[in-house]
């Protein structure tokens, strides 16, 4: 228990490269989380005034310096999207990364989101893995946004450690919840999950029972072939698809 958080949280201060050696237009971002917590990004713009924002939170390792060329053809359809490090990440403030912190710096920066889209419902939040369970909070908070995408995601934390550490009774010892799909089964946007089926860390059938947490089920896009940190790179085209029919069907 006492070492929970640096074996979730994996931070790295670090930036390798900005958008712009991805060939983006940015503007950088810092906005002030609850208790005085600063929060850094990148806001991606496309070439014309956006069609909808993505909010994007990134998964448990790395920081935003990692993330241009995931999103980049998303930003080329014409979707600004706002990349952002929580605490203890990149550009972000020094405290260290926690369940509570991550929601906080989330909810801030959805704040600027929705600033600069003007209307929630051009909003729509897209997590990957960890980033997920800060894309359900968030999602769970503001019924009044447009969508929820999620990418390589689980069920909760508790959940996946009995995955992967099978020991009696260590999963209930574990303060970190991430309970998505607890959350999923109250939420009223829309919902679109990516997975990939050959997913090493997270297994499939955690996205299947996202699916199926409410009725309707969700939409849900399997990747062949895809692990958990290569969904983008096996789905391709397949994936950024999928997502622009999701957010063009689900805008007002």
């Amino acid at each position: 228990m006492l070492f929970e958080e640096r074996l979730i949280y994996f931070p790295e201060r670090r930036l390798w490269d900005t958008p712009a050696d991805h060939g983006l237009v940015y503007e950088e971002v810092l906005v002030e989380a609850r208790g005085g917590v600063r929060v850094f990004g990148w806001a991606l713009l496309p070439a014309k005034a956006p069609r909808a924002w993505l909010l994007y939170s990134h998964g448990n390792a790395g920081n935003i310096s990692l993330r241009p060329a995931i999103v980049q053809p998303l930003v080329t359809m014409g979707y600004a999207t706002l990349l952002y490090d929580y605490r203890g990440y990149g550009r972000s403030g020094p405290e260290r990364p926690d369940e509570q912190g991550t929601y906080d710096d989330g909810e801030a920066m959805l704040a600027e989101v929705s600033r600069r889209a003007g209307d929630p419902r051009l909003v729509f939040l897209l997590g990957e893995s960890l980033g997920g369970g800060v894309s359900h909070e968030l999602a769970r908070r503001h019924p009044e946004l447009g969508g929820l995408i999620t990418s390589s995601t689980f069920t909760s934390i508790p959940a996946l450690v009995r995955q992967l550490v099978p020991l009696p009774g260590l999963s209930a010892l574990i303060r970190t919840r991430y309970d998505n799909l607890a959350k999923a089964r109250e939420l009223r946007p829309p919902r679109l999950l990516l997975h990939g089926r050959r997913d090493e860390l997270v297994p499939f059938w955690m996205a299947e029972a996202l699916r199926d947490a409410t009725r309707p089920p969700a939409e849900l896009v399997a990747v062949d072939g895809a692990g958990h940190n290569d969904l983008f790179d096996v789905g391709g085209d397949a994936c950024y698809r999928a997502i622009a029919r999701f957010v063009e069907r689900h805008l007002p």
